[in-house]
């Protein structure tokens, strides 16, 4: 059985070095202290795995101190009470204080060792269910990654730019702040995948999805797939002013990609077209009105030409 980390707290100088001592032979790491104030303090940073606590010590009372444990750490460790007296009516109160065994001193040799296999096995079966808590909010991350996550391009997915749509508008409503939502288009995408492949299609849209996550990387900004080659841009606390300017820096980034586009009709490289509505939310519109408005926009931004972004008038 592996050895356990010991927070020893006792005032008495002799018996707190001789109890230490004795745990140390039987191969566990102890933390001698003094006082209850010690102990609390000193209490995270050891991350024990047992406490032995004195009952009687001049500043805190152990009772005391194990209260202040239970309520500032929930993380349950045992603590076995020491004292002199073996009263039945303290030992109930040490109980009930938030104690969980109690040792009479001078402590046994044979009690001791006993006790602490005991407190072991119980130290052995906490770690375990910490890692198995561990393990399972990994794979719960993972899933809710999976579950929001578009698979070819790692942006967010439809789904999750639902959901979050829903929210902005809301919290902008609320808040009287403007909120800014484009939609882009990479262009003439169906002639690039039929010319090069589905698979250079791909890491086109990869592409594109990486350059679009790193330019709205911000607090208050998400990137998303809306579908097909369609990525929709949310932008917080965003006037159509910024917009504007956030609309051209995309579009440069695109361009400085550099993606060969033999048969795009508007340029040798892949473009994208953007549709953009900037506008202070009541918090009631709804997520199929605001995409119809700035697909509507994104359409006028490909018959002009593509490759350019069109702000929608939305009041």
């Amino acid at each position: 059985m592996e050895a356990m980390r010991i927070l020893l707290v006792d005032d008495v100088h002799l018996e707190r070095m001789q109890l230490a001592m004795r745990l140390q032979r039987l191969g566990h790491v102890v933390e001698a202290v003094a006082s209850g104030k010690e102990a609390i303090e000193k209490y995270p940073l050891f991350d024990p795995d047992l406490v032995l606590l004195d009952v009687s010590m001049p500043d805190m009372s152990g009772t005391e101190v194990a209260e202040q444990i239970r309520i500032k750490h929930p993380d349950w460790v045992p603590i076995i009470f020491l004292s002199g007296h073996d009263e039945p009516e303290m030992i109930a109160k040490a109980i009930d204080m938030g104690g969980d065994d109690y040792l009479v001193k001078p402590v046994n040799k044979i009690v001791l060792a006993s006790k602490l296999k005991a407190m072991q096995r119980i130290a052995h079966m906490r770690h375990q269910l910490k890692e198995t808590t561990v393990q399972l909010e990994q794979a719960n991350e993972l899933l809710s990654q999976q579950v929001n996550e578009d698979g070819l391009t790692k942006l967010a997915n439809r789904r999750y730019l639902d959901q979050k749509l829903v929210e902005f508008i809301a919290w902008h409503g609320r808040h009287n702040l403007s909120l800014t939502m484009i939609m882009v288009d990479v262009d003439h995408f169906k002639l690039y995948n039929d010319y090069y492949g589905h698979l250079e299609g791909d890491r086109c849209l990869q592409s594109v999805a990486k350059e679009l996550k790193s330019t709205f990387s911000r607090a208050g900004e998400l990137a998303a797939r809306y579908g097909g080659e369609e990525f929709v841009v949310l932008i917080s606390n965003c006037d159509k002013t910024r917009a504007v300017r956030e609309c051209g820096r995309l579009k440069g980034s695109i361009e400085k990609l550099a993606i060969p586009h033999a048969k795009s009709t508007t340029a040798d490289v892949v473009t994208i077209s953007q549709g953009m509505v900037s506008w202070m939310p009541t918090g009631l519109e709804t997520i199929e009105n605001m995409y119809e408005i700035v697909d509507k926009v994104l359409y006028k931004a490909k018959e002009q030409g593509r490759n350019r972004f069109v702000a929608a008038e939305f009041t």
